[in-house]
């Protein structure tokens, strides 16, 4: 199991992770190849207990999809901050820099989340 810690700027995504700042990510080996010695972030390789056969990557599988099924109101979208709004455009496959303020992104999330569940 690898993990991921962004320690520089607000958002990160790659390879269908978003990275939020020091938020740890259990990550693939692709993706901590790929990131291992970047500047902005802090990657370590976790071993599991060698007397223990499960590992925490079936749970991971479990999570991921539910996490990205999230179907956020408008309501939550506005109680939330700017890089938490930011972040969720990313995954939606859109560039926050695009969206000029708050209720554009609200709108962009609404509008593709439902995209995404169809």
């Amino acid at each position: 199991m690898y993990t991921a810690v962004l320690i520089k700027g607000k958002t990160y995504s790659v390879m269908g992770h978003v990275f939020l700042l020091n938020q740890v990510k259990e990550i693939e080996k692709k993706v901590f190849q790929y990131l291992d010695g970047n500047e902005f972030f802090a990657c370590k390789e976790v071993k599991a207990p060698a007397d223990d056969p499960k590992t925490d990557e079936p749970v991971k599988e479990e999570e991921e999809p539910a996490q990205e099924a999230k179907t956020y109101t408008e309501t939550e979208l506005k109680d939330m901050k700017k890089d938490e709004q930011e972040a969720i455009v990313i995954d939606l496959g859109g560039d926050p820099s695009q969206l000029k303020d708050k209720s554009e992104r609200i709108a962009y999330i609404l509008e593709h989340q439902e995209k995404a569940g169809e």
